[in-house]
């Protein structure tokens, strides 16, 4: 895995989609539109399990979660989708009969029942998961859990078994990760160490002799695996004098790499298989909403809109009932796109019943489990030499490319028109450099009032949290690299780097606020599960369940207030949801159990939600209360 040489559009992770660019097209808007026309033709006119309207609770246990506080009260009460009243129970119960509340609306939660604000996911992808959910699941992952059987040749026998739906199909799959299977040569010698698995070319051709052509992403999205069948058709859309060397070099690398290789062969998949995508889209975007709905989740927000994308989810809301808040930060790519940017316009509540933008997203390296993340010290794992990707030009550092974009114009020009911005930076070099920019762009003001991020935020030094913190910009944690890759971090990707994961305490004991996120489809949607995650950091890969540095756990509470209040704060929709308080919108969940005193934190994000509710309408039950 060669790394040199790349250009900006290279830094491939879930904020920075390269099969997405093929489908950024006027003809994918026209099909998409026709597509969800049908799937709401088919869905018909329901729009809610149960209507807006008056209702109270009392019981269980009910933490409003009112300035971020996990104090529960003893009632609370909703009208026409909004919070009416929170309190004691006399003073809510008379506040309801007031409005003309039946009896019957009065809902009694059984001892354990717990009602919470609706759950945030500050950092997902909704149109590119969706778009390639109809290929075969190769991920690690049954629902937020890992698969314990998951290899690489639980991956190839998945890929022998499938049956192209007709013939010149291509078999697609996606989500394949090589971080999350045994490693190669781990404990063969003391000499040799331990490496991420490797898929070859060859080895995907052992497993057809049909002549199928097969492409299998992997789940950095730095990496597609192909057999030879794949590369003979993929060939022809390289330049003739470059087919042959570009076979021999593939054959030899054993995948390609890079968006100069990737990219060609999305314009070699059939068109039909395409076409086909974008017909299902709809219904994979309702999948993807419904998944998070059961989880607890309210709002989601897109860490990385690219136009077309918007079209289409202003489009799925347009014809589909709105169980799910939608918000996003514009994706940009160069300094042009950062002067087209319009000024920043403030969020109302009624921009919480659209699909809405509230900031701005720069994607300045890879992924760290995909050996992109740009990093201060080489990787401890092969290929030799590797610091990962920058997409950036940046005078102060070594990286003065001028082929690349400009990382301080560029965000000097957002910051000027106003906009929040969200960095995505996994290693520790990027981290670094996006705080010089930040500062350099901030000129002595704090960062705090227009909430600046970095995404990710994934290898933290002390002088980096301090750092960061004096500059007033927050944290959102991908927690997942710390439960789900935080072995191969630490037995093969950093080894004792891996100790600067993820560093909730620390800048929680700076006084910073932070979120969690899943960045979907990096790993699965569920606020419940990364608030275990940052509760017990158990390494989940490892067959003893070590915890990756105890030190950087975080207690409950403030687990809870990342997935709630402070999600909402950083999305900057706080004044209307995220908490509980009176005249917020009636966006709350109902769980099986209270997460703050379930005995085994390990169970989280088990805990079965009863009840999901968004402005006021219930859009999933599980069960019916008595």
């Amino acid at each position: 895995m060669n790394h040199d040489n790349c250009n900006h559009d290279c830094a491939q992770c879930a904020c920075h989609n390269p099969l997405w660019n093929s489908y950024e097209t006027q003809e994918s808007l026209s099909n998409f539109t026709q597509s969800i026309k049908e799937y709401a033709k088919q869905l018909g006119t329901s729009e809610s399990l149960l209507p807006a309207g008056f209702v109270m609770y009392s019981g269980g246990v009910i933490r409003p979660m009112i300035n971020g506080s996990t104090d529960q009260v003893e009632a609370i009460g909703f009208a026409n989708g909004k919070v009416f009243a929170v309190g004691n129970l006399s003073d809510v119960s008379a506040q309801m009969r007031a409005l003309g509340m039946q009896p019957n609306n009065h809902l009694i939660l059984e001892e354990n029942q717990t009602l919470l604000p609706g759950l945030i996911e500050p950092h997902v992808h909704i149109v590119p998961t969706a778009l390639t959910m109809g290929w075969i699941d190769l991920g690690a992952f049954t629902g937020q859990h890992l698969n314990p059987d998951y290899s690489l040749d639980y991956v190839l026998n998945q890929v022998k078994q499938f049956a192209p739906e007709k013939p010149g199909d291509w078999i697609l799959g996606t989500g394949v990760d090589p971080a999350l299977m045994p490693f190669e040569h781990e404990g063969e010698c003391k000499d040799s160490a331990p490496q991420l698995a490797d898929i070859t070319v060859v080895a995907l051709d052992k497993l057809r002799d049909d002549n199928t052509p097969i492409f299998l992403m992997s789940a950095s999205l730095h990496t597609a695996y192909v057999n030879t069948a794949a590369l003979e058709k993929i060939k022809p859309f390289f330049p003739a004098d470059e087919q042959i060397d570009f076979v021999k070099n593939i054959t030899e690398q054993g995948a390609l790499q890079e968006l100069s290789q990737i990219f060609p062969a999305f314009s070699a998949i059939p068109k039909s298989q395409n076409l086909s995508a974008l017909e299902n889209l709809p219904r994979y975007i309702a999948e993807i909403f419904s998944t998070a709905n059961k989880r607890g989740v309210t709002m989601m927000y897109e860490a990385g809109m690219k136009p077309m994308m918007c079209e289409m989810l202003k489009l799925y809301r347009k014809f589909t009932p709105h169980n799910m808040r939608v918000g996003y930060a514009k994706l940009c790519e160069s300094v042009a796109d950062a002067e087209a940017l319009t000024d920043f316009t403030p969020i109302t509540e009624q921009s919480l019943a659209e699909v809405f933008q509230a900031g701005v997203k720069l994607v300045s390296d890879g992924s760290n489990q995909g050996l992109t993340g740009y990093q201060s010290e080489q990787y401890s794992c092969n290929p030799v030499n590797n610091y990962g990707i920058f997409n950036y030009s940046y005078d102060a550092t070594e990286q003065t490319d001028n082929s690349k974009p400009n990382y301080q114009k560029m965000v000097n020009t957002i910051i000027n028109k106003g906009w929040p911005i969200l960095i995505h930076a996994n290693g520790n070099h990027a981290i670094d450099i996006a705080l010089d920019v930040y500062e350099n762009a901030l000129a002595g003001e704090s960062g705090i009032y227009k909430r600046h991020r970095i995404e990710h935020c994934s290898l933290l030094s002390d002088y980096s949290a301090k750092r960061m913190q004096e500059i007033g910009i927050s944290p959102s944690f991908l927690i997942g690299h710390v439960g789900y890759w935080g072995y191969a971090f630490e037995k093969v990707i950093f080894k004792s780097k891996s100790h600067m994961l993820d560093r909730c305490k620390t800048m929680l004991d700076l006084n910073s606020r932070i979120t969690l996120h899943s960045d979907l489809s990096v790993s699965p949607t569920g606020p419940l599960r990364m608030m275990e995650q940052a509760v017990t950091r158990i390494m989940e890969k490892s067959s003893k369940h070590h915890v990756l540095n105890e030190s950087e756990c975080i207690t409950r509470e403030q687990a809870l207030k990342a997935i709630t209040y402070d999600a909402a704060w950083q999305c900057h929709v706080d004044e209307w949801v995220g908490s509980l308080a009176k005249n917020k919108l009636a966006d709350y969940v109902i769980l099986a159990e209270d997460p703050l005193t379930i005995s085994d934190a390990r169970k989280i994000r088990d805990i079965p939600v009863l009840q999901t509710w968004v402005g006021g309408k219930l859009r999933y039950q599980y069960q019916l209360f008595s």
